[in-house]
């Protein structure tokens, strides 16, 4: 598989436009991204393994602490607990669209707190 570097300014800024569609996706669709990506995680798991093997070398000739090493490190166990991790977030309920509020003013407009996304979440 052929790989493209982009930075991580790059990625987030990407997410960050598609999180706008996705948030107006039925539910179904977006625990169905989730579970691919828990599976991609998964499936991939070589990859993502060899490429931290590269951070760690860079990390170490770049003189990163021991506690810094320790957080960029992962290993299949650390992988296996994102994906599934990524797992319980789709299991959880959809809060977009959820009225937590609301009420009519006097003039008879409708006021209503709407849970909406925020942003976009990302494992470095």
């Amino acid at each position: 598989m052929a790989v493209i570097a982009t930075s991580v300014a790059e990625t987030c800024a990407a997410a960050k436009r598609a999180a706008a569609g996705l948030a107006s996706m039925p539910s179904g669709v977006k625990d169905a991204a989730l579970e691919a990506i828990a599976a991609a995680l998964v499936d991939r798991t070589p990859e993502i393994l060899e490429a931290n093997a590269r951070d760690l070398e860079a990390g170490r000739e770049a003189g990163l602490t021991d506690a810094l090493m320790d957080r960029l490190a992962v290993d299949e166990r650390r992988v296996s607990v994102i994906a599934g991790q990524v797992r319980d977030i789709a299991a959880l309920p959809d809060p977009v669209g959820e009225v937590i509020e609301g009420r009519r003013l006097a003039n008879g407009l409708e006021v209503g707190k709407v849970r909406v996304p925020l942003g976009v979440m990302a494992v470095v």
